[in-house]
């Protein structure tokens, strides 16, 4: 570690005085890029994929709405997270020719996206190392596989990788006073709720925290404005942007959150599962609270009209919270990571940082905007992972600060016996694993202590002994793998080669459609004829233009009910023009359609 940070200096060095760098090292790299650049070794196969890897539905939605904004101008309205069809029209651009466009897209997005994580965390991080070195902090990032889980959803790691950055310069602005640091949050925050709409709360949040930090301050309404108006600029900018150009000055806001409304019933509703589990609790969720036309797009009025069924879905989504908690975070980390970060905040307590903890609590406050649609998915819970692992960093510095307390030691012990208890008892296997390898971590410190020659190898050797034991918590890292396309790439070059550009495909899923290029009608449509049998069923296919159909295993498996609907028409109506993967993959051409 002295080694390494011996040569960290001499390169910061070397760069100031711009000394020639002919005889650079791999050693005389940052130890915050040797992390990254450790973690992108362990997991680049997960920025290798193909059709199958890719998220059907958001993650190919936004990599396709990149390549209608490039290639036809097609800008969305607010409420559809425009910063990411920017993001994702520049990975299309170097791929634009190719057959191929849309998971090359996709896996420099991957990239970009984690790399984007990791600096925003660190800038983070590296603000509050008064309290817990960095690299403890990106130690727990390398560890643990919460920056891989968001990226199946692109929004997510765009939009709290923007939020970090605004959080990092609230922070400069809470140890400096210097003014400058609000409006560039405020600019960060201005790109995230522009990546998701959850940066318009999360602004009123950044706006809060700025009142009550300049409260005393004779210049409240200078930084009231600095807070403001790069924010307004940016989001009132493309609103009206959007609106002149298309003559559409609404948000979009109410008509995604009500959709969002009605896709929360499933917290309640057991779906049969003859059609998309999705599409069927948006059918029930109108049976119950009346259609988005009847409430006008109000969820507060559908949630008026039934109360006692959304009371149901609240307790329901407060019961599955801690359950969805320990999923986003990881099952075998959870519990650990969040015993050490509150041992964070008993430090920042003890050290009576009470402005730094009121950031910390109240910074992720937005998040309870999902209780009004009783809608939370494990990415929503990660938006800021960040906080969490610092808090859990400035645990783990207090613990090694104080490895000659008993009483703490003893403590700690205990805690973590209690935890492989309840690990044993639950049947939790994974938490009982994770809990014995830290605390076999925690006990080879606290042995090795006073063999060390040197006490600043004390810091250095906890630090390894955890990050071993963080990787052989994780276990399961991704194997190496090549690029390989198959039976469902092929089906999509088929349809690109045969048919006319933007024809109507439909698919149970969007993401093999728009890489052919085609126009998606999905099979989960709520007004598909399910029950008039499957000559009308085609009937109404022809009706809507549809030239062929994309049949996959999300078919088979997700629209049991649609599938039964094409196979008597397999011959007749529909022809058969490939099949792959012995017939899980098939494109149907639509006879009689134009």
């Amino acid at each position: 570690m002295n080694a390494l940070k011996s040569s960290f200096q001499s390169f910061v060095s070397r760069l100031r005085k711009n000394q020639n760098l002919r005889g650079f090292k791999f050693k005389d790299l940052p130890l915050p890029l040797i992390f990254f650049l450790i973690s992108l070794f362990l997991v680049y196969p997960y920025f290798v994929v193909n059709l199958a890897d890719i998220n059907p539905f958001d993650e190919s939605a936004y990599i396709n709405g990149g390549r209608m904004l490039l290639d036809k101008g097609a800008w969305p309205e607010y409420g559809g997270n425009p910063l990411v069809d920017v993001f994702y029209a520049i990975t299309y651009l170097p791929f634009r020719n190719s057959p191929y466009w849309l998971i090359y897209s996709c896996e420099l997005g991957r990239f970009l996206l984690f790399t984007l994580l990791w600096v925003s965390t660190y800038r983070v991080a590296k603000e509050l190392e008064r309290y817990a070195p960095p690299l403890v902090t990106m130690g727990i990032v390398l560890v643990t596989p919460v920056a891989l889980e968001m990226l199946r959803f692109p929004s997510d790691p765009l939009f709290a990788g923007l939020a970090a950055l605004s959080f990092w310069q609230l922070l400069s602005f809470y140890h400096t006073g210097v003014e400058k640091h609000l409006a560039f949050s405020s600019l960060f925050m201005g790109l995230a709720a522009l990546a998701r709409n959850d940066g318009l709360f999360s602004f009123i949040v950044l706006a809060g925290l700025t009142f009550f930090l300049s409260i005393r301050s004779r210049r409240l309404w200078v930084r009231s404005a600095l807070v403001s108006l790069p924010f307004l600029g940016l989001v009132g900018g493309y609103i009206l942007f959007h609106g002149v150009s298309t003559g559409d000055f609404s948000l979009g806001t109410m008509h995604r959150t009500y959709e969002n409304f009605e896709v929360g019933q499933l917290i309640v509703y057991n779906a049969p599962g003859n059609i998309s589990s999705i599409t069927e609790a948006r059918l029930e969720a109108r049976r119950v609270f009346g259609t988005q036309a009847e409430n006008h797009s109000s969820v507060f009025a559908a949630i008026l009209r039934n109360p006692h069924v959304y009371l149901q879905r609240v307790v329901a989504v407060v019961t599955h919270l801690p359950e969805i908690l320990l999923q986003a975070y990881g099952i075998r980390f959870m519990v650990v990571v969040f015993l050490l970060a509150v041992r964070g905040g008993i430090e920042l307590l003890i050290r009576k940082k009470y402005g730094l903890i009121l950031l910390f609590a109240l910074w992720p406050a937005h998040l309870l905007t999902g209780m009004v649609i009783t809608l939370y998915r494990e990415g929503h819970l990660l938006f800021h992972f960040y906080i969490v692992f610092i808090l859990a960093s400035i645990g783990i510095t207090a613990l090694l600060a104080n490895l000659r307390n008993r009483k703490e030691v003893l403590i700690w012990s205990i805690l973590l016996g209690l935890v492989i208890l309840a690990g044993l008892v639950g049947n939790k296997l994974a938490i009982y694993y994770g809990a014995v390898v830290f605390l076999v971590a925690y006990w080879l410190i606290l042995v090795f202590r006073d063999r060390l020659g040197e006490i600043n190898a004390i810091p250095a050797t906890a630090l390894f002994i955890l990050l071993f034991a963080g990787l052989v918590i994780r276990g399961n890292l991704p194997s190496p793998t090549l690029q390989r396309f198959g039976a469902r790439e092929e089906g999509v070059i088929y349809l690109a080669r045969h048919l006319a550009p933007d024809s109507i495909v439909a698919s149970a899923s969007p993401g093999p459609v728009w890489m052919a290029k085609m126009v998606y009608l999905g099979l989960g449509r709520m007004d598909i004829p399910r029950d008039e049998g499957s000559e009308s069923f085609i009937a109404w296919m022809r009706k809507e233009n549809v030239r062929a159909v994309y049949v996959d295993q999300i078919l088979y498996n997700d629209n049991p009910a649609m599938w039964e609907l094409l196979k008597p028409q397999i011959g007749k109506s529909l022809e058969r023009v490939y099949s792959g993967y012995q017939g899980d993959v098939q494109v149907l051409l639509v006879k009689g359609s134009p």
